[in-house]
């Protein structure tokens, strides 16, 4: 393994932080003490996925735009520090907050969120320059493993202090301080150590650019399809947290669980990439998919139980059949779509990928925010998730037969 591939990887350590602590646990935690007093507990997961949702789109739009200069002008690197910087001050910011300030949290955890998704696709583009065609499969995974045990030493650190500490809000303070310094310093490599390729520019406006995108057949089915079901996806991810805190799961028990599945999510997230060389990449993405539809469905049913130990029985299910699939099914759509791809058009091509993906956490929030309105449940708006989970698959399958 060469320099510039550690100092890849070595992101996916350092981004680990921002999504389990801040995305997966304490902000939307935090979220609900500052909505005390201002907005009830139902309505504050709602705001969160409607938050979650508006920065998805917003961070998409943005990288769709700033794709094609990044290629042209060589500069994702110095646009991928920016959105660091400014992702890590935002995410300083939860801790200035506190009961009441519902509102500023929300817009604190917009720019929060946005930047990171914003500096994932920046990062993401940057694999077609550290690993050839052959490699980019067990880089990836490998990158989403190494992530998992990255989100968990400042994870520990936090519940140890969480512990320790009398006084929890300060304890949650500081969890966000420590969030952010994790994501700067170890993105420090890669800022030094990758070198990226300054690719030829065009003319090209970007109706044009996405005019290119759609008319590629393999490329447009791959990005309806992964839309579909990695929004699938990130909303269980983003949800987990508050949809738990509703359905009655104890503080306790939801943080032991997370911690958990990061451990469990290590080794399966390295099966996945074994298998995908073995049995091929669309059938374990499809064997993914097999198992965020049923586990969607076993969370529908949680309004129906009225026991607290059968719900915590079904919680820990739920997350055991996530934690096995999670990390796979990211890591093997990320390096799938590098090979159908130009290398030349990297970042522009991973814009667009990040737009209809990764950045548009949109449908699943938007329907469990819908579904808390008309119902009250939050749990009804996942299990409406199976929907875009078979409707990606199907897409996804219609790529591999065109590909042979």
């Amino acid at each position: 393994m060469t320099l510039p591939q550690a100092a890849w990887l070595v992101y996916d350590l350092a981004n680990a932080a921002h999504a389990l602590i801040v995305r997966t646990v304490f902000a939307p935690l935090c979220i609900k003490v500052c909505a005390e007093g201002v907005a009830s507990s139902g309505d504050a997961t709602s705001y969160w996925g409607l938050v979650a949702s508006v920065s998805g789109i917003a961070a998409g739009v943005l990288s769709v735009l700033l794709g094609k200069f990044c290629d042209s002008r060589g500069c994702r690197k110095k646009l991928l520090m920016f959105f660091v910087f400014t992702g890590v001050l935002s995410t300083w910011g939860f801790a200035f907050c506190s009961q009441g300030d519902f509102y500023s949290v929300l817009m604190i955890a917009f720019v929060s969120l946005g930047c990171y998704l914003c500096a994932n696709s920046l990062y993401d583009s940057l694999l077609l320059d550290v690993a050839s065609p052959e490699q980019r499969d067990k880089m990836s995974v490998t990158g989403y493993a190494l992530g998992y045990i990255g989100g968990v030493v400042p994870f520990i650190v936090c519940l140890v202090l969480a512990y320790l500490m009398d006084d929890k809000a300060a304890a949650m303070r500081i969890a966000f301080f420590i969030a952010g310094a994790w994501w700067l310093l170890l993105s420090l490599p890669l800022f030094f150590l990758v070198r990226e390729e300054r690719r030829p520019s065009d003319d090209r406006s970007f109706i044009d650019s996405a005019k290119e995108v759609w008319y590629n057949s393999n490329v447009r089915y791959f990005l309806v399809a992964y839309f579909l079901y990695i929004d699938g996806v990130g909303t269980i991810y983003l949800m987990a947290t508050p949809i738990a805190v509703d359905i009655g799961i104890s503080q306790t028990a939801l943080l032991a669980t997370i911690l958990g599945l990061q451990f469990y999510a290590f080794p399966c997230t390295l099966l996945y990439g074994k298998f995908a060389r073995k049995f091929g990449s669309v059938k374990m993405i499809n064997f993914a998919i097999a198992c965020y539809v049923f586990a969607s469905l076993l969370v529908g049913f949680m309004p129906f139980i009225g026991s607290k130990a059968v719900k915590l029985a079904i919680f820990i299910a739920l997350a055991v059949i996530i934690g096995s699939s999670q990390g796979g099914i990211q890591s093997l759509s990320r390096s799938f779509y590098s090979r159908i791809i130009p290398a030349e058009k990297s970042a522009e091509y991973y814009g667009f990928y990040n737009f209809f993906g990764k950045f548009t956490t949109v449908v699943g929030p938007l329907l469990v925010f819908i579904t808390v309105r008309l119902t009250g449940y939050s749990e009804f708006g996942i299990m409406l998730l199976v929907l875009p989970f078979i409707c990606g698959g199907v897409l996804l399958n219609k790529v591999a037969k065109q590909l042979g």
